[in-house]
């Protein structure tokens, strides 16, 4: 009996010397290996791709909530184009045109052309938040035409993708009033809508502008 006891006294402390390496060397591990994870996430996160933020569309509140008083004076080329005073000013009034484009009172949506958009008294007479003389006139009313194109254009590429993938429209319907959303989707699917005439009509443009809200006026005077 006293020398079982012996051997159990000789053999616990043992045991217990291995479990505690034991523990020793599960925790190394899990620590190496958390090592290894947080490594390889690191790595990963400095490859994998960002998404890009979008500030959304420019809504110039400022310039919106001016008053009579508070008009900026543009400076007009012999073409009746914007060049002044200052580049800000030049760029301010594009941005301006652009929500103007995007207002349904001002630029209602269910209209094929853009002669056929009544309201071209109202834009004039609110554009003069800016002070610009009447030779002006006639570039006011193409800028914002232009700008109603291109965002008839990006409505037109959401409702193909939605229509791709099978979604709804909702952030269309955010955007433009149920009865002219119906009505630009009525046009979209036409023949005329459809037409592969235009297309080939925009790939023979050439020269694209790529000077943001900076007019080719405002270069010419520069240079």
């Amino acid at each position: 009996m006293e020398l079982e006891r012996e051997a159990e006294n000789e053999v616990q402390p043992m045991i217990k010397t291995n479990n505690v390496a034991h523990e020793r060397e599960s925790e190394t591990m899990i620590e190496g290996s958390s090592e290894v994870c947080i490594i390889a996430l690191t790595w990963y996160s400095s490859i994998a791709p960002k998404i890009k933020k979008h500030r959304g569309p420019t809504k110039k509140t400022d310039i919106h909530a001016r008053t009579l008083e508070e008009r900026t004076p543009i400076i007009l080329n012999y073409y009746g184009q914007p060049i002044g005073p200052t580049r800000k000013d030049v760029k301010d009034l594009s941005r301006f045109f652009g929500t103007i484009a995007r207002t349904t009172e001002f630029a209602p949506l269910n209209y094929v052309d853009w002669p056929s958009v009544p309201t071209h008294d109202q834009i004039w007479d609110y554009v003069l938040k800016f002070m610009i003389a009447p030779e002006g006139r006639r570039w006011v009313l193409e800028t914002v035409n232009l700008s109603w194109r291109g965002y008839k254009s990006k409505l037109k590429k959401m409702y193909l993708e939605a229509v791709e993938k099978r979604s709804n429209l909702d952030e269309l319907y955010e955007l433009v009033p149920e009865d002219e959303l119906k009505d630009l989707i009525s046009f979209w699917n036409t023949s005329l809508a459809k037409s592969k005439k235009n297309k080939r009509n925009r790939q023979k443009l050439d020269d694209m502008h790529t000077m943001g809200p900076s007019s080719y006026a405002a270069l010419r005077h520069k240079l």
